[in-house]
């Protein structure tokens, strides 16, 4: 690419318009009824406004970590008859992981969805493996909570 065609350096560093939420939606396999869930399991603490905590994601991660570890369990007891308890927890901590749930907000693509402030911005937020771990987890409570 010539030095004439390339985009300046200020023009590759203005911020991008997000996808529209329709097309996370169907990334993950479900429309929501309250889209508001899915914009807060998107919403890191550094973004939340005066509600700072309660603002952010993190209750919908609390949640969805839960519901992870359920729906595996769910899969792994009926997968396995005849394993017992420790060789169960052993597949579950392997597969419910921070790496796991980063690799599949990777796949989602929620990065570009994520509203993160300033400081995360700059820092790569949007490719941080623990902001996109936790909002693996937050969508999934938000997803809970929307769809049952």
């Amino acid at each position: 690419m010539s030095e004439e065609t390339r985009p300046s350096s200020r023009a590759r560093r203005a911020p991008r318009p997000k996808p529209g939420l329709n097309v996370l939606e169907e990334r993950i396999g479900h429309v929501f009824a309250d889209r508001s869930l899915l914009s807060l399991a998107l919403t890191h603490v550094s973004k939340a406004g005066g509600g700072g905590r309660v603002g952010s994601y993190q209750r919908l991660e609390f949640l969805g970590d839960r519901v992870l570890g359920l729906a595996i369990a769910d899969l792994l007891y009926e997968a396995f008859p005849q394993a017992d308890e420790g060789d169960l927890s052993r597949r579950l901590a392997g597969l419910v992981r921070r790496e796991t749930c980063a690799s599949v907000a990777t796949a989602w693509d929620v990065g570009p969805h994520l509203a993160l402030g300033p400081g995360e911005i700059q820092s790569g937020g949007r490719r941080n493996q623990t902001i996109l771990a936790d909002a693996c987890e937050s969508i999934l409570g938000a997803v809970f909570l929307d769809a049952g």
